[in-house]
C-alpha cells in the first residue's frame, strides 16, 4: 500500500513539475521580442505582455471573428493605418522589412504576415502608442486607451466626451464602458499589469 502511495505520489509530482513547465515556457516564450517592441515604443513591457495575455493568450495563430490575428489581435485596419505612417516616414525610419512583408499580401498573405510574432508585436506596440499619444491628457491614459484597442476610439468618444474624461477617475471611466466585454477586458488587464509589476515579471530582460 505504501509502496503504491509512493508511486502515485511521485507520479503526481512529475505531473504537477511538467504542467508548470509547459505553463512558464508558454507564457514566457515572447519576453525577449516583447521587451524589444515595448522599447521601441516606449512601452513597459509589463503592461505590452498583461495585453498580450488578454488578447491572445501568447498564441501566434489566434484568430478573432472581427479577423484580428496574432499575439495582439492586429486587424486589417489597423495593419493598414500603420503601413501608411510607415510609408510617410523618412527612410531611416521606416521599418522596412516588417513594411514590405506586411505591405505585399499575396506573398505571404496579410494573415500569414501578422501572425508573425515579431510583426505583430511591432504593429501592436505602434498602435497602443498612438492611442496613450492620443489620450494623453487624460487623468488615466492607460485605461482609456486600452479600452480604444479593444472597442476603438469611436466607442470611447461616445461613452464619454473628451471633457467628461478629464475628470473621471479610472474607476469612473471603466463605469462609463457600456460593453460589458470591454469592461472586463480592461479591468483584467490593468489587474495583471499590476500583478506583473510586484512579481518582476520580465525584470531580468530589462
Amino acid at each position: 500500500m505504501r509502496r503504491r502511495l509512493g508511486i502515485l505520489f511521485l507520479l503526481l509530482v512529475i505531473a504537477t513539475v511538467g504542467a508548470f513547465s509547459g505553463w512558464y515556457y508558454w507564457t514566457h516564450r515572447y519576453d525577449k521580442l516583447i521587451v524589444e517592441a515595448s522599447r521601441k515604443h516606449s512601452l513597459d513591457p509589463a503592461l505590452v505582455k498583461a495585453i498580450i495575455y488578454e488578447e491572445s493568450y501568447f498564441s501566434p495563430r489566434a484568430h478573432s471573428s472581427q479577423n484580428a490575428v496574432g499575439l495582439m489581435q492586429i486587424t486589417p485596419v489597423v495593419a493598414q493605418e500603420w503601413m501608411e505612417a510607415a510609408h510617410s516616414q523618412t527612410p531611416s525610419k521606416t521599418i522596412s522589412p516588417l513594411y514590405y512583408l506586411v505591405s505585399r499580401p499575396s506573398e505571404p498573405s496579410l494573415e500569414e504576415a501578422l501572425g508573425e510574432p515579431a510583426v505583430s508585436l511591432h504593429i501592436g506596440c505602434w498602435y497602443f502608442q498612438s492611442l496613450l499619444n492620443r489620450y494623453r491628457d487624460e487623468r488615466d491614459p492607460v485605461a482609456v486607451a486600452l479600452a480604444a484597442y479593444n472597442a476603438g476610439p469611436a466607442n470611447v468618444e461616445r461613452w464619454a466626451s473628451n471633457a467628461d474624461r478629464s475628470n473621471l477617475s479610472r474607476e469612473d471611466f471603466i463605469d462609463q464602458i457600456e460593453f460589458p466585454a470591454t469592461r472586463g477586458y480592461v479591468q483584467k488587464i490593468i489587474e495583471r499589469y499590476d500583478s506583473y509589476k510586484r512579481n518582476h515579471d520580465l525584470q531580468s530582460e530589462r
